[in-house]
């Protein structure tokens, strides 16, 4: 079985599919020239929706496209089992998929949409970032932290005892805040920030994000100071 991603890199769903591909060690080919700025001729045959990421999975008999990153990351786990990153217990389970779908909908949404599409996006078509619109994205972060902090208690994960798809599905957009100029700190939530940091020592998050640092450094890409934004709020 051959395995193609496609996605740009800075995508926090590719990001997402790239380090399931690396907790369980399975070797793929790997396109990131596809992005929401561009669109290749012929992709909507892998992915009708034009979105990232795709997988194309290519066997003896066929290559068949799989689209959205929950959709190849449990295609994954079916594949390959371990390590396990969606718990086998049916209600842990469920509780992975709920946070998954918040993380993808609405963490999506204000922090990586509205805080570093508002910047990222403006910057690199050489215009000022709209900083109202990263304002109400920080606004939208303080009411994600408290939920999240709920949900997490006194645990190192936010699922049993085990690193999991909620834990890489929530942090993977608080690593798109951070290229956009803003670290997030003990002081937005001790608990986040420490979850935040346990995922990102994990060898396969690592080398990633450092990857996706130097792709913004060729890319000319110099992030704004967001602190000033984020202690507006306060």
């Amino acid at each position: 079985m051959k395995l193609k991603l496609y996605g740009a890199p800075l995508s926090p769903f590719v990001r997402k599919a790239r380090v399931v591909l690396a907790e369980k060690n399975i070797t793929y080919d790997y396109e990131p020239r596809v992005s929401p700025a561009h669109i290749p001729e012929g992709y909507e045959k892998i992915h009708p929706l034009k979105k990232i990421p795709a997988l194309v999975v290519e066997d003896a008999n066929a290559a068949t496209p799989l689209a959205d990153s929950t959709v190849i990351a449990q295609f994954l786990e079916k594949i390959s089992p371990s390590p396990r990153l969606y718990p086998e217990d049916p209600l842990a389970f469920g509780q992975v998929l709920w946070i998954e779908e918040y993380a993808d909908t609405l963490i999506s949404k204000t922090c990586t949409f509205d805080i570093f599409g508002a910047v990222f996006f403006s910057k690199m078509a050489g215009d000022e970032p709209d900083l109202a619109r990263v304002k109400d994205g920080f606004k939208g972060m303080q009411d994600i932290l408290v939920y999240l902090e709920d949900m997490l208690g006194d645990n190192d994960w936010l699922v049993g005892d085990a690193f999991s798809m909620a834990d890489l599905a929530v942090v993977t957009h608080f690593f798109n805040v951070e290229h956009a100029g803003y670290q997030l700190a003990a002081t937005d939530s001790a608990t986040i920030h420490a979850l935040k940091q346990r995922v990102e020592a994990r060898p396969s998050v690592a080398e990633i994000f450092a990857g996706e640092k130097k792709t913004l450094a060729k890319m000319g890409f110099q992030a704004p100071d967001l602190a000033a934004v984020r202690d507006s709020i306060s």
